[in-house]
């Protein structure tokens, strides 16, 4: 059905700045679909509070530009979108508390979510739009169910995998790499109690949607073998910004050197222990290995793996690009993913990918990349051992690489989930003139 049909329609809610989110409101944006976006703080540089900021504090205003940068999107238009900053406020103060008063913490966090999704209720019982387009834990205890009451369109975007599949991979990292499950998320506490509650929230997601969009073929194949119907299920992958994520100019590997890179947060939910493991096996003279990202605080077993290894640490959304670019392979043996951009940032930038199959990246095994099973360190090894030793092999590969990537882009990403809303949005009506004509039939 035409997306076209359904103008003003759609209400998207995500209380975060992540990019799926933002690009999914673009598309519907574009689409003419766009009622409301409802999202924790967006910068509007043309709005009173930025204008009086770089006035009166234009020092701090500066130093703010790369988090403002991150909420905001020139083709969001501001006057749909509902700003909560209280969100960030929240989120905040969870993480001064940490993992000191876990109880305090856990209370402020579910306090947190209620208030989102209440707030979205009633956002939504007065404007009564045709579908909501939700992303992860924002909506399953008031948001759908009044949507359900009231024939709105239900549309979840999962961002992570299926909550069964993350309860396997604790139990079994907790059985294996006991040692290193205090890192499965960095630095932040790993609060069981928390976790199942989230779990169950994300559960009622999975049975209240219409349409469940999901960012890999792997996320979609474990939801079907958990019981849920395939026809519910649209896989729509991610994408990466082409025009940013660009190949080095230089030429790759001809002295025998090789620059192996990792970027995403280090944890053993990323598969860090199996990273370093696979690395003592294949380092030699002329190769790196880059971690990017935030290193744990506590580097506990990590502390004693480190050696030959570049820890560069966190880098701003700016650098990303130009650090990407210089290395020669990615590599992401991550056990637990929805679809990780950085992914497709590699692609874009021509590097050949090593990761898993629950990192949910395009790559193809063989073409741009190679696929390995999780927790595998000999394939692992393997992997890196044969693209670090055949840089023709890794030429044909970034080549691949970056025509993966252009395959995959963001208006591909737009016009995907906008067909996708504008279909579950046309079921729904439909079953509510169903119901109407069989009221008046009755009578």
């Amino acid at each position: 059905m035409p997306a076209r049909t359904y103008r003003d329609s759609v209400v998207v809610a995500c209380p975060d700045a992540r990019p799926p989110a933002y690009q999914a409101v673009v598309g519907l944006a574009r689409a003419g679909m766009l009622r409301r976006f409802v999202t924790s703080y967006y910068h509007d540089p043309d709005g009173l509070g930025a204008t009086l900021a770089r006035k009166l504090a234009p020092g701090a205003y500066d130093r703010c530009r790369g988090f403002l940068a991150r909420r905001h999107d020139d083709e969001i238009p501001a006057d749909r979108v509902t700003s909560l900053p209280s969100v960030d406020v929240a989120l905040r103060l969870e993480s001064r508390i940490g993992g000191r008063r876990p109880r305090l913490r856990r209370a402020a966090a579910r306090a947190r979510t209620h208030w989102f999704d209440r707030r979205l209720a009633g956002m939504l019982a007065a404007s009564r739009p045709e579908a909501l387009l939700a992303f992860s834990d924002v909506a399953s205890d008031f948001a759908m169910p009044l949507c359900r009451r009231l024939g709105i369109g239900v549309v979840l975007s999962m961002v992570h995998g299926d909550v069964r599949e993350e309860a396997r991979v604790l139990e079994a990292e907790e059985a294996h790499a006991p040692e290193f499950f205090p890192l499965y998320l960095g630095d932040s506490a790993l609060d069981r109690e928390e976790m199942a509650w989230l779990h169950a929230r994300r559960l009622r997601d999975l049975e209240q949607a219409d349409r469940i969009l999901v960012p890999s073929d792997h996320i979609a194949g474990v939801l079907s073998r958990e019981g849920v119907d395939p026809g519910r299920i649209r896989v729509i992958p991610y994408a990466a910004d082409c025009r940013r994520f660009r190949p080095h100019s230089r030429p790759r590997g001809e002295d025998g050197a090789c620059t192996f890179l990792f970027a995403g947060g280090v944890s053993q939910r990323k598969g860090i222990k199996y990273l370093l493991e696979a690395w003592a096996k294949v380092r030699r003279p002329g190769w790196k290995l880059q971690l990017l990202g935030a290193m744990p605080r506590r580097l506990g077993p990590l502390e004693g793996m480190l050696e030959g290894v570049e820890a560069t640490g966190r880098v701003g959304s700016p650098e990303m690009p130009a650090h990407m670019a210089a290395a020669d392979v990615f590599v992401f043996p991550s056990l637990f993913e929805g679809s990780a951009v950085v992914t497709y940032e590699a692609l874009a930038c021509g590097l050949p990918v090593v990761t898993t199959p629950e990192a949910g990246s395009v790559a193809r095994d063989g073409v741009e990349g190679l696929i390995t099973p999780s927790r595998d360190v000999d394939a692992l090894a393997a992997a890196m051992a044969r693209l670090g030793e055949d840089p023709a092999l890794r030429a044909r590969m970034s080549a691949a690489a970056r025509a993966r990537a252009m395959d995959f882009d963001w208006p591909r990403y737009h016009m995907a989930v906008a067909d996708a809303v504008a279909e579950a949005a046309g079921e729904r009506r439909g079953r509510r003139a169903s119901a109407v004509a069989a009221t008046a039939a009755r009578a």
